[in-house]
């Protein structure tokens, strides 16, 4: 999408293609959504790709850092992890 690979160059850009947490430059980045992609779906109910362009907080730059593929790899949102997560969130609340 687009407004994805926007928001990304964005996030490298003013992070200066920089992992925010080894510091190491340039390599294999990955942009992260702090508070996970996942969530914010859920939280504003979006099911369609319109709904997802036009929510502001999925586009948020203060929500996204740069991770080199190994520090992202060891956050405790990356890939199926979040999967997880969402799951304890929505019984703890529900």
């Amino acid at each position: 999408m687009k407004k994805y690979h926007e928001w990304r160059l964005v996030i490298y850009e003013r992070d200066e293609f920089t992992c925010q947490k080894c510091k190491e430059m340039g390599g294999k980045l990955n942009a992260d959504h702090i508070i996970p992609f996942a969530f914010i779906l859920q939280m504003h109910q979006i099911k369609t790709l319109n709904e997802a362009r036009n929510c502001k907080e999925l586009w948020n730059i203060n929500n996204g850092r740069t991770l080199c593929k190994d520090c992202h790899k060891e956050t405790e949102t990356y890939g199926s992890k979040t999967r997880v997560l969402k799951n304890l969130h929505h019984n703890n609340y529900n």
